[in-house]
């Protein structure tokens, strides 16, 4: 229930009172009407009635902002004291009728419904009782009742009302902090696809280059090179990553995927057509064809790799299939494999977008399939 969950803010003090509620203040003008009989001369004031009207008016005030100072809802106390100040200030000949008024309306924040409606009906009947003991015609209490109900459906309207829109401010927090939090996975998928293909390039590579560094200087020289060029085409596709703006290119990613599978002496066998150089970008399938490339690189003796394309009727990529024919590193029984934070990555971002992620043994290597939505 709305209530019951507003209710538990309330008592963990999650929301300040005097801005839910800021409209009670309005209902005040409502003691301006008390002087009206005295001031159109249907009866003179006294003093000790006028006084002891101030004293009644100051003990309705700190009950009427009773809740303010202890975060709560009014209860029946409030409520029941607030109409007997109202019948005991009945002597005055004020307008006494108000403080049912506002007895209504705290009936409005009674957590149930069932009781909110029961006590103002309650109140109404001791009103009109009220009035028939004191001489009153049913003209003159029938005014007092009917507008005591309007306070209170008004006031419960507002009620609601506030209660929504608490509810929708908590969830606009709740959905920003869901956001931060998808973002920063987001990221940290990025990071760990991008960062890890490319550090396991410069590893091979930087040992490469060490062995060459007497035998083949001119080849040891290039291998810097491209050493050089990886971090520097890392570096920016982090700043990409980090800003969301990652337009990663199959084809590109083809062509780095050769050079690194390369350099560690595995072939890259292409089944079919490769990806022509004007399709759009599509992040998701080349950044889960650049990890499934470096989990071949970093934990399989592979020396041969198979990719294939698969198109749908438009010629945009939506799988590909990636088969290796070298046994895992790791010491595992031969048919599972274990997922780690990039595996768990790449299917998280293609569950994101509608796809799936299959891995699956054969006698000697591992087949992976990365589907998107065709």
């Amino acid at each position: 229930m709305a209530a019951d969950s507003l209710s538990r803010h309330l008592a963990d003090r999650k929301t300040p009172w005097p801005h839910f509620n800021h409209y009670l203040v309005a209902y005040l003008s409502y003691l301006l009407f008390y002087p009206m009989p005295w001031l159109l001369g249907y009866h003179r004031p006294t003093l000790p009635g006028v006084l002891f009207s101030a004293a009644a008016m100051l003990l309705f005030l700190l009950v009427y902002f009773a809740p303010y100072r202890k975060d709560r809802y009014y209860g029946y106390g409030e409520i029941i004291l607030t109409d007997l100040i109202g019948h005991a200030c009945a002597w005055t000949h004020g307008d006494w009728e108000i403080y049912s008024m506002f007895a209504s309306g705290m009936c409005a924040r009674l957590p149930e419904r069932r009781q909110s409606i029961t006590m103002v009906i309650l109140l109404q009947v001791v009103l009109i009782i009220s009035g028939h003991f004191r001489h009153k015609t049913t003209l003159e209490v029938i005014p007092g009742a009917f507008f005591s109900m309007i306070t209170y459906m008004s006031t419960l309207m507002q009620w609601q009302l506030g209660i929504r829109n608490f509810e929708l401010r908590e969830a606009q927090n709740e959905i920003r902090a869901l956001a931060t939090t998808a973002e920063r996975e987001r990221i940290a998928r990025d990071l760990h696809d991008l960062l890890g293909h490319s550090l396991t390039v410069i590893s091979v590579k930087a040992e490469l280059s060490e062995r060459l560094f007497t035998a083949d200087p001119p080849r040891a020289r290039q291998e810097l090179n491209e050493i050089s060029q990886i971090a520097r085409t890392s570096l920016r596709e982090v700043r990409e990553a980090v800003s969301g703006m990652n337009g990663a290119s199959l084809l590109r990613e083809l062509e780095r995927a050769r050079k690194a599978l390369h350099t560690t002496g595995i072939t890259l066998v292409l089944e079919g057509r490769e990806p022509p150089a004007d399709a759009p970008p599509n992040s998701v399938l080349a950044l889960a064809l650049r990890e499934a490339v470096t989990n071949v690189i970093r934990h399989s003796d592979a020396r041969t790799c198979t990719l294939t394309f698969l198109y749908d009727a438009s010629g945009h990529i939506h799988t590909f299939t990636l088969e290796d024919d070298g046994p895992l590193q790791a010491e595992q029984p031969a048919r599972t494999i274990v997922e780690g934070n990039g595996l768990r990555g790449m299917r998280a971002r293609l569950a994101a977008s509608g796809g799936t992620l299959t891995i699956s043994p054969r006698p000697r290597g591992f087949t992976l399939t990365a589907t998107t939505l065709p």
